[in-house]
């Protein structure tokens, strides 16, 4: 893992995040929950760890999240596909319109493609995948099957 994917794990423990840290590093600026969303947007897909991470935050912080600006930032910095993602599998775990504010200013991926960059390295984990993708992820244009909580068996 990068500096900058530990820099975001210590930065989403500075904002409460549920992530474990095998030691808190020195004290990384803080940021706006805005900005740390989009980047994380921008590094979801390497990383299902930071992806769980973000969703969970996003399920118990919506409130504080100003979405014009989490839309602006994403724009500059991050993955509007992955926040339309995000949103929408926070919004069946906790419903708010600010969830469905954001899906509507997102767009699906150019093209179909699994969500995590290590199931396209392997052939078993692609098929796998393609075989039981959610709905939830095909409507970003994404294959993904590893967020089966989301789809009510909770």
């Amino acid at each position: 893992m990068g500096d900058s994917l530990d820099r975001l794990f210590q930065e989403w423990h500075q904002l409460g995040g549920a992530v474990l840290l095998a030691e808190i590093g020195p004290r990384v600026p803080s940021r706006s929950p805005e900005k740390v969303i989009a980047e994380s947007t921008a590094r979801c897909r390497e990383s299902g760890r930071l992806t769980w991470v973000v969703l969970d935050w996003l399920i118990q912080h919506i409130e504080e999240i100003d979405e014009e600006t989490l839309i602006r930032e994403t724009e500059k910095s991050g993955d509007l596909s992955v926040l339309g993602v995000l949103s929408e599998a926070a919004h069946r775990r906790r419903p708010h319109p600010k969830f469905e504010r954001i899906m509507a200013a997102c767009s699906p991926h150019a093209e179909l493609e699994p969500f995590f960059h290590r199931v396209a390295r392997s052939q078993l984990a692609l098929r796998l995948t393609r075989e039981k993708a959610l709905d939830l992820f095909r409507r970003w244009n994404y294959l993904c099957s590893g967020l089966r909580y989301l789809d009510g068996a909770a």
